[in-house]
């Protein structure tokens, strides 16, 4: 059955999709960081979760690179993720913190005066975009970890090396707005 959506239930939509996509993102990180320990799923997972924000969680990712010594492409193809996840995450934090209007824009809660506000506010393409984007990353950050764990089955749309997976972060976007 196709319900009627009015244009706040549509940026819901985008909301959400949005938000999973970023959800996707902290997964593939994870990955990387189990990757990058040494560690199985029962040391890695209440380790990194028992960090409660991203730049926490980045943060252990780095103290596990501190302590070991990560192939070139691996540890080149990491850090470019993590410095394109800073921009990610501080787009996700505005959602996250962001209120909806009945119009179907979402406002920073941060501006007292609504013109501002309204001017500033993140729109349903804009949702979209992030959610696309950040789809983008997470399959680029699972490919990576993949080549990085060794041979796994072929995908004649991802990349075949980290090499390739670091150029494919490059042409991501940086921006929503």
């Amino acid at each position: 059955m196709n319900l009627p959506m009015g244009n706040t239930d549509r940026t819901l939509l985008a909301f959400g999709k949005a938000m999973a996509a970023w959800a996707r993102i902290e997964v593939g990180f994870y990955c990387w960081f189990e990757h990058i320990g040494g560690f199985d799923l029962r040391q890695a997972k209440p380790i990194y979760y028992s960090a409660t924000n991203f730049k926490s969680r980045m943060d252990l990712i780095r103290a596990a690179m501190a302590g070991v010594t990560l192939e070139e492409d691996e540890e080149t193809f990491i850090r470019r993720a993590m410095k394109l996840a800073e921009t990610y995450n501080s787009f996700r934090n505005k959602l996250a913190h962001g209120e909806f209007t009945f119009d179907g824009l979402l406002v920073e809660g941060k501006h007292v005066d609504p013109r501002a506000a309204r001017a500033a506010a993140i729109s349903i393409d804009e949702l979209f975009a992030f959610a696309n984007s950040a789809n983008d990353f997470s399959l680029i950050l699972y490919r990576a970890r993949d080549l990085a764990w060794g041979p796994s089955e072929e995908d004649d749309t991802a990349p075949s090396t980290l090499e390739g997976c670091t150029e494919r972060l490059k042409e991501l976007r940086r921006t929503f707005k």
